[in-house]
């Protein structure tokens, strides 16, 4: 996060205040020294930019440990008041609506899905439905709604967040296009609003939340019923708008593989995606196969991705055998993606991966499918998937867009 430079004087203390609060937020409690050093700026900017925060409450001073005991004036640093301000993330994905409220350090406080056939709804019937989510949720939350700074939305597709708009879904079968989401949610939630794609808040979801040190640029690779790779850049996604938004399940991996929902053969989702397993997985169960899976299941016609994971874990071997040519799939894809941007880390987030021997095969395969295996110190990380993590990569966007961009102080 660097500070910035310009002619006007507005833009400059905007350029400032955004590289400051996210100097904090990642790294504090952070003294004012500290954070003036990391800029390259002078300390009286530091604690001019800081000082109506923490007269509002929003930052606060913390004694710093080394200091106490000395004698003298203690030494203190600054961090943001967990608490001091709440958002909402939503997401629309092919498995329905979620929306969630966390506060300034992504603690999720109230959760709410609402299961919806999306290739069956209309973009309108979407807004009323989040509309009513997000209404029903306020009430189980029963927090202090002037503290809520906004709200941000993610989905599948092309987004603009520039211009507030999804320019297009990528989800099956599904015809939003060109459609002013920021304008629309904005008149019925009554509160700022900003939108993205799906697997770009995912990623600076866990880049804002989990403060890990992280390489200059790594992959931040997700599959549900599609499958998408965003590449981080410095702390952000690479590219924005139309770019970037690294949709590559209908990559074609097998011309002779099965037929996708966009009507071409053997693209990557087709092979590897939520929806292949799943059915891989019940057929198994049909034949006779599974036996763990099929005991353990809620519904053996239809065993979830997580359900499979645990499964496989408990010893299904024939459960294994089955998907692992899938997982081959996707490991080739993710290993030629690694030979063209040479990333240090390779961060998975996919519920299938819950299982630790899955995580192992595909630790394995990607590392054989990368070229540059011996030169290149590739590391691979797992997410813990949970089906909220779309909207609270939302949260997490509002956060940056409303509270460390300044558009609320």
């Amino acid at each position: 996060m660097n500070i910035k430079s310009g002619s006007n004087l507005i833009k400059v203390r905007k350029n400032n205040l955004e590289a400051i609060l996210g100097t904090i937020y990642q790294q504090a409690p952070i003294t004012r020294n500290e954070i003036a050093r990391q800029l390259d700026v002078t300390l009286p900017t530091v604690t001019t930019t800081i000082r109506p925060l923490l007269e509002t409450g929003i930052l606060r001073e913390v004694p710093l440990p080394s200091s106490e005991g000395i004698m003298g004036r203690k030494a203190f640093a600054v961090d943001f008041v967990e608490n001091a301000g709440f958002v909402m993330g939503m997401e629309w994905n092919p498995l329905g609506i979620f929306v969630c409220i966390t506060n300034l350090r992504g603690k999720i406080l109230a959760k709410m899905r609402k299961k919806v056939s999306v290739q069956k709804e209309s973009y309108q019937n979407m807004l009323i439905y989040t509309k009513d989510v997000a209404e029903e949720l306020l009430q189980i939350w029963k927090g202090d709604r002037t503290k809520l700074l906004g709200a941000g939305w993610a989905t599948p597709g092309i987004v603009d967040p520039d211009q507030g708009k999804l320019v297009r879904t990528s989800m099956s079968y599904v015809n939003w296009n060109n459609e002013n989401v920021c304008g629309n949610l904005e008149k019925l939630l009554q509160m700022p609003v900003c939108v993205e794609n799906h697997v770009r808040v995912r990623a600076i979801r866990q880049d804002m939340f989990e403060r890990k040190e992280r390489p200059e640029i790594y992959l931040y690779y997700f599959a549900q019923m599609g499958i998408s790779c965003c590449v981080m850049s410095d702390g952000d996604p690479f590219g924005k708008g139309s770019y970037g938004i690294g949709d590559i399940g209908h990559t074609v991996m097998d011309a002779q593989g099965p037929v996708c929902q966009c009507g071409k053969r053997g693209c990557l989702q087709a092979i590897c995606g939520e929806g292949e397993i799943r059915r891989i997985a019940a057929e198994l169960i049909e034949r006779g196969g599974a036996g763990y899976l099929k005991c353990n299941c809620e519904d053996p016609v239809s065993p979830e991705v997580h359900e499979i994971a645990a499964a496989i874990d408990q010893g299904d071997e024939d459960l294994m055998e089955a998907i692992l040519p899938a997982l081959q799939y996707m490991a080739v894809s993710i290993g030629s993606i690694a030979d063209l941007l040479n990333p240090r880390l390779v961060v998975l987030d996919y519920a299938l991966f819950g299982s630790h021997r899955i995580q192992e095969f595909m630790t394995g395969e990607i590392k054989k499918n990368y070229y540059f295996v011996n030169e290149m110190d590739l590391q691979v990380e797992y997410v813990q998937a949970d089906r909220y993590t779309g909207a609270q990569g939302a949260c997490a966007l509002a956060i940056g867009k409303f509270l460390i961009g300044g558009s609320v102080i």
